[in-house]
């Protein structure tokens, strides 16, 4: 691999690892964001009891505080609870004792319970839970304890309250170091999984960079070698994408240099000039020694002119479509509202050939952004190709309808005799045309293609083939 591939894995492995100590950074907040919201909801449930009990004790005694109350419902319960030895196995940390710790203080801040001991009597009203929460505001701190060089201690308090009035504030002590192991523990195995994966993506990385790199460098020296001159061989691509678009881009480089697209216009169009032209040369002769069939022979005049620039306005419009990778398709159409006014403009053709044309409409609200101008030619060719195929007395069924991905369908339907199956493969190509049923002329042979080149630049597919029985299925598909 060279210096840019290198470097490439190199600002990888170094966003890799950002993103991973940056997550494990995040792994401690989030364990005590989860320790202190059960606080809270602990400091919440005994502020509740205690409120309880002082209401019943106001009941006997109106002179009765806060402190009776913590003392009576507190003391008894953390007596027991200290007293209890238990062996508790959570995940990689064995609890043996109770370590919570609460004291409440009245509403000057003053403690007046401690289920240590050490606090009561002391003013705590300048601590942000005492502080914060005599406020009626959430009130919460870190802080060390005893110990100076220990983890310290998570501070979650409440208010105790009667009728509104803050009566005190009792505060729940979670030490951190009954924390810091499963915190550590995270952290470890954290590490752990994120060196397997980043091992994991290397190995994936490398064989991806051989895959891939290996074929880009042989197409690249194959195009290096035909822009100066050689004749060399496709090389052999075993990565199939990359096989794809070698042959296309040498299919692409071929039609640049005219080998292919140029020809095949040329030799095409003339080919299909040379018969009305010499309809043409041949009416203009006879026009001098026979008078007596000037009418007919100016009408043939006429008409194979009109056939040769309609040959070539219908070349000029596909060229310059295949030209175009994309055209304005701001406009919303209603292809409903399109259908619709399309239809009156065959009824004449199709009476006279005594051919009915149907509708069916699952909804008339399919609309689509595109361009109504191209799609307007793209449809008049499809009904137009069905009514030349239709015998007398058949039907046309133009459908839209609702596809279960969410895509539309346009569809026309003809009861014809159907597409031959040589020519199943060749009805896109440019200039080929089948005979009609009922004068034995071909078209120009473009319509299709039109068509075709219109599908793709709206994201669409165009599907035409035969149907079950007798007849053909053209069809639209908007995505």
């Amino acid at each position: 691999m060279d210096s840019n591939c290198n470097r490439f894995f190199f600002i990888l492995g170094l966003g890799f690892y950002y993103l991973i100590n940056k997550t494990e950074e995040s792994i401690r907040p989030r364990y005590m964001e989860t320790v202190e919201e059960s606080l809270n909801d602990t400091a919440h449930l005994f502020s509740a009891a205690l409120e309880e009990d002082y209401k019943s004790l106001l009941i006997h005694s109106p002179k009765a505080k806060i402190s009776d109350s913590a003392n009576r419902i507190l003391s008894p319960l953390f007596l027991n609870a200290k007293g209890r030895k238990f062996t508790a196995k959570i995940y990689s940390l064995t609890k043996t004792n109770v370590d919570l710790q609460i004291y409440v203080t009245d509403e000057k801040g003053i403690v007046v319970f401690d289920s240590e001991g050490y606090r009561k009597g002391l003013d705590y009203s300048k601590y942000n839970d005492v502080f914060l929460t005599l406020q009626n505001k959430y009130g919460v701190r870190s802080s060390k304890l005893l110990d100076p060089n220990g983890e310290g201690a998570l501070f979650v308090a409440a208010p105790i309250q009667m009728e509104k009035e803050i009566l005190g504030v009792i505060t729940i002590v979670k030490p951190k170091s009954s924390v810091v192991p499963f915190i550590e523990t995270a952290r470890k195995k954290f590490w752990q999984i994120s060196l397997v994966v980043a091992v994991l993506i290397a190995v994936l990385f490398v064989i991806l960079a051989y895959l891939l790199f290996s074929p880009i460098r042989k197409l690249s020296g194959y195009v290096s070698a035909l822009r100066s001159g050689k004749k060399v061989n496709f090389p052999k691509i075993n990565l199939k994408e990359i096989r794809e678009l070698g042959i296309e881009m040498d299919e692409l480089v071929r039609s640049l240099e005219g080998k292919e697209y140029i020809e095949n216009y040329v030799q095409t169009l003339t080919h299909e000039i040379k018969s009305p032209l010499s309809s043409i040369l041949a009416s203009a002769e006879l026009l001098e020694t026979n008078k007596e069939k000037r009418e007919s022979l100016i009408l043939n005049i006429h008409s194979e002119g009109k056939r040769i620039q309609n040959l070539i306005e219908r070349l000029l419009d596909l060229s310059s479509l295949e030209a175009n990778k994309e055209i304005n398709t701001d406009e919303n159409i209603n292809l409903y509202q399109l259908v619709e006014e399309l239809i009156p403009s065959f009824l004449p053709e199709a009476e006279r050939k005594s051919v009915s044309i149907r509708t069916h409409f699952e909804t008339e609200t399919i609309t689509i952004r595109g361009n109504r101008f191209l799609l307007s030619l793209s449809v008049q060719n499809l009904i137009q190709n069905a009514l030349d195929f239709s015998p007398p007395g058949s039907q046309i069924q133009i459908r839209l309808k609702k596809e279960k991905e969410g895509d539309f369908t346009l569809e026309v339907l003809d009861e014809g005799m159907g597409i031959p199956d040589y020519a199943l493969s060749k009805i896109y190509d440019r200039f080929y045309s089948l005979p009609r049923p009922d004068s034995g002329k071909k078209s120009s042979g473009l319509g299709l293609a039109f068509v075709k080149q219109v599908a793709l630049l709206h994201n669409s597919k165009l599907s035409i083939g035969n149907r079950e029985g007798k007849g053909v299925s053209a069809s639209i598909r908007f995505s």
